[in-house]
């Protein structure tokens, strides 16, 4: 509005009593109304977070589980979250099928036991493997191991077969070597004789000649450089390399039917069957007597890791059966914590429990024979979690308020601080770039508004005070506006309209000096006057029509222009119309240029009789008795 129209605005408000304008009125900044439109630009997708993320977010679902040396995630992973919330709705797994499998488990272990009276029954044991792998849940993993154990023993058959093949290869050998050594010492041959020349002189008596004579060789046997001899050397060494080859091969084939073995025996492992782990380790010690029980691993592989580290050495088979009875007995373990936390509505702690009893046991009885009816609180306080989780990474921070508050009425011992600390910050924030949202757009800094409600944005999107920006937002010159209207109420005088939209326009006008001057006198007053009328309203209630009258009375002279103040005055009017008219007759006594003080002092007397408790009568009394007496009135 331009500054004349200002000066003419609140020089006609000059004779009204609600609002008294300045001696000298103050001058409005020249030029168009600030009027003021903002537009709401889409939050960025890459945009960075006004507060960032200094202050941590409640995580129900990042515990972890750590076990031998290695941690895992119970719940921060979809598919085990998944696999989690099924089993918390599936029934305790206690059926006549799943009780007569663990019986058959049980009598396994204790059949195959070396503490087993008469010693282990290895065939009575492995004949109980077919009927336990009929159940559902054993995934046939006894059915494997039955067949591992088969495959071990035949290779043992063919291990011992071959051992006897070298013995009767051995006997060979030896006969071989003794009849060449004999017939290289011993046998004789005539093809071999030869005739020895001699310097005797001799008479042949049949006439043979002087100076010869036959006479066996000096060397009778075959010799060493016979075909056959030679032919028998060249059996020993064919024989011995054969040997040699057969105990190689046994000794891969043994190594290989250990290898195949405890592979089976580390996968039930990593597949927490640990049951079936203790099984295959006390077969192992039945099939494989040689007392080498060093598991074979790949070398540097995460199994071997994993064992190594635990261990400190090379593990065995041993080992491995002593730790999956350590991890049955800390799953059991967890289970009776769980049901002891549940009981005493600890569910929190209990959820944690379970999750990591159920990452290790899934396959254990102690976890698989929970009633439906324990797990399922557990469940209804994930799914709150999950929700929490949710609601804050969203940064719906009015859902998350809600879930907390939830969350600590299910469970005695959720730890909402960081929540709450989260919410507490952010939802300040935002609410602080709003304020200032706002405060900008009412200085007609349309850029800076729009730039704070954007940082409000990224840290709540859903912050109700949006909700309430997008209101004015909505309506474009919406401020500018409501500022007009404030103009025009108070041209007309119009005060009762001002006040009643107050809330309204105070936003409207703020940072304007002589609007907000105008609106507190118009405000303020107002408020005396509908107090007073209140008050008078509880006078007339208890049969004092004097006493609300005058009430008002008082109030009329300094706000003549009230049109509810004179209406009540009015309907007063006929019930103190005696009181009203002597008190008018004193005034009128009282203030003549020839005053006649006793006249209006009768007048006030006979007020005062009327309504005794009269302020008005009294103060009339009081004035003239000090014109009258002043000496007595000091």
């Amino acid at each position: 509005m331009k500054t004349p129209a200002l000066f003419c605005l609140t020089a006609s408000l000059a004779v009204a009593q609600v609002y008294v304008p300045p001696p000298a009125a103050e001058k409005n900044p020249d030029g168009p109304a600030q009027d003021t439109v903002i537009r709401r630009e889409p939050q960025q997708p890459n945009s960075q977070p006004v507060a960032g993320n200094e202050l941590p977010f409640l995580d129900p679902s990042s515990e972890l589980v750590s076990w031998n040396g290695h941690s895992w995630a119970a719940t921060d992973n979809r598919l085990l979250s998944a696999r989690f919330e099924r089993y918390l709705n599936e029934p305790a797994d206690d059926s006549e099928e799943a009780v007569e499998y663990r019986d058959t488990i049980a009598e396994i272990l204790a059949k195959i036991s070396p503490h087993h009276e008469g010693g282990p029954d290895f065939s009575g044991a492995v004949a109980l493997l077919p009927r336990a792998s009929t159940y559902p849940g054993d995934a046939k993993l006894c059915d494997s191991l039955s067949q591992a154990i088969y495959a071990a023993v035949l290779s043992k058959k063919d291990v011992a077969k071959t051992r006897a093949l070298n013995e009767a290869m051995e006997q060979e050998k030896q006969r071989v070597i003794g009849d060449a050594d004999w017939k290289s010492a011993m046998d004789r041959d005539s093809s071999l004789n030869q005739t020895a020349k001699t310097n005797e002189s001799k008479t042949n008596a049949q006439g043979g000649t002087p100076g010869t004579a036959s006479k066996p060789a000096e060397t009778p046997g075959r010799g060493m450089q016979s075909l056959e001899y030679q032919e028998a050397v060249r059996r020993i060494a064919e024989i011995e390399a054969l040997k040699k080859s057969n105990i190689a091969k046994n000794e891969v084939q043994l190594i290989q039917a250990k290898a195949q073995y405890q592979a089976l025996m580390v996968q039930f492992f990593v597949q927490r069957r640990f049951q079936h782990v203790m099984m295959a380790a006390r077969f192992y010690h039945q099939v494989f007597s040689d007392g080498d029980n060093r598991l074979r691993l790949k070398k540097d592989s995460e199994v071997s890791k994993m064992l190594s580290e635990t261990f400190g050495t090379s593990p065995t088979v041993a080992a491995i059966d002593a730790l999956a009875n350590e991890a049955i007995r800390d799953i059991d373990k967890g289970v009776e914590a769980f049901s002891f936390l549940a009981e005493r509505g600890e569910l929190e702690s209990a959820s944690k429990r379970l999750s990591e009893a159920y990452m290790v046991g899934e396959f254990m009885p102690s976890v698989q024979t929970l009633a439906r009816e324990k797990k399922r609180r557990i469940l209804e306080y994930v799914r709150q979690s999950y929700k929490l989780i949710a609601a804050l990474d969203s940064k719906d921070y009015t859902l998350a308020r809600e879930l907390v508050d939830e969350l600590k009425e299910t469970a005695a011992d959720f730890d909402p601080t960081k929540a709450e600390a989260a919410i507490a910050a952010f939802t300040r924030v935002s609410n602080m770039h709003i304020d200032s949202a706002k405060f900008a757009a009412s200085q007609g800094d349309n850029d800076k508004a729009a730039t704070e409600i954007q940082k409000a944005m990224e840290v709540w999107p859903q912050n109700p005070k949006l909700e309430e920006f997008d209101q004015l937002v909505e309506q474009g010159s919406g401020l500018a506006r409501i500022r007009q209207d404030f103009d025009r109420l108070l041209s007309e005088s119009n005060f009762r309209e001002i006040h009643r939209r107050q809330y309204e326009i105070a936003p409207a006008i703020q940072g304007d000096a002589t609007r907000e001057d105008a609106f507190k006198q118009i405000v303020g007053n107002i408020f005396r006057i509908d107090g007073a009328l209140e008050k008078a309203s509880e006078f007339e209630k208890m049969g004092q029509p004097y006493a609300a009258w005058e009430q008002l009375a008082t109030l009329r002279e300094e706000f003549p222009d009230d049109p509810k103040l004179g209406r009540e005055l009015e309907q007063l009017a006929p019930n103190v119309a005696d009181f009203t008219k002597a008190l008018d007759r004193a005034r009128g006594f009282e203030n003549r240029t020839d005053s006649q003080i006793g006249s209006a002092l009768s007048w006030y007397l006979k007020a005062r009789s009327i309504y005794p408790d009269s302020s008005l009568a009294k103060d009339g009394i009081d004035r003239l008795a000090e014109k009258i007496l002043p000496a007595s009135a000091n």
